[in-house]
């Protein structure tokens, strides 16, 4: 009797650990609103700034084009001007002249086009230069709310390690057969393997015990599991009776 009360509460304490390391993790792989502010600002930040860098590369892909054909549009018209220092008669000028016009107004416009390009480049570079250097406050702001987040990961780190040790000891107090149930229900049962009764029923999945099943479970005679989930169910005032006999001792 007094053996299945002691594994009872052994079982309980256990269980109060792997929530401890459980809330630990949780918290480790969840990053406070401030630093997913931060990192969602950085993302958008990276984001507009590869938007931008995209149009700067299809600007100047199409700069490539428009000089290619400004130097050729230069070289139709010097073959034009050429041709009307030759020509022989009243029509072939005219022709001439035509094409030294058209060629003329095309060139003109791709020089247009050429420095709307230039210039649409040269602001597109200077806001990415300008955005990639942060304001040295900033950066540092920056720093101190990540610096503050890598110490309380490397804080909840030690304490699961620290937990981890304290659980290791429980387990080795307990006997083969129960710490391996234990462990099934934990894997099986989503890392909770021992539920208290509250108000008649279990905690976890609010089956209602029989009152002879209660009585079971209040007298610790044996490890008493829940009908419905078979977690091991306990009173949660048997750690209220631990603390006081351990305080006693």
């Amino acid at each position: 009797m007094e053996s299945a009360r002691h594994e009872l509460i052994l079982l309980v304490q256990l269980q109060q650990i792997y929530n401890q390391i459980a809330e630990a993790i949780r918290e480790r792989q969840t990053p406070p609103p401030e630093v997913e502010q931060l990192q969602e600002q950085n993302r958008d930040r990276e984001l507009e700034l590869e938007e931008m860098e995209g149009h700067v590369e299809v600007h100047s892909q199409e700069l490539q084009e428009i000089r290619k054909r400004e130097d050729e549009w230069r070289l139709e018209l010097e073959h034009f001007q050429k041709q009307k220092a030759i020509v022989t008669n009243e029509r072939e000028f005219t022709a001439v002249i035509s094409e030294i016009d058209y060629a003329t107004k095309a060139l003109n416009d791709i020089l247009a086009r050429r420095e709307e390009l230039e210039n649409t480049i040269a602001e597109l570079n200077s806001e990415i230069e300008t955005r990639r250097s942060s304001r040295p406050e900033e950066e540092e702001e920056h720093r101190q709310v990540v610096d503050h987040w890598e110490g309380r990961k490397s804080e909840l780190k030690q304490s699961i390690h620290g937990l981890a040790e304290a659980a290791h000891s429980k387990e080795a107090e307990l006997s083969p057969k129960h710490r391996a149930r234990f462990h099934r229900l934990l894997e099986s049962k989503r890392g909770t393997a021992v539920a208290a009764v509250v108000d008649g029923s279990c905690s976890v999945c609010h089956f209602a015990l029989r009152p002879h099943l209660q009585q079971r479970v209040r007298r610790c005679d044996e490890l008493i599991a829940c009908e419905h989930c078979h977690r091991i169910l306990f009173l949660p005032d048997i750690l209220d009776d631990a603390s006081s006999e351990t305080s006693t001792g």
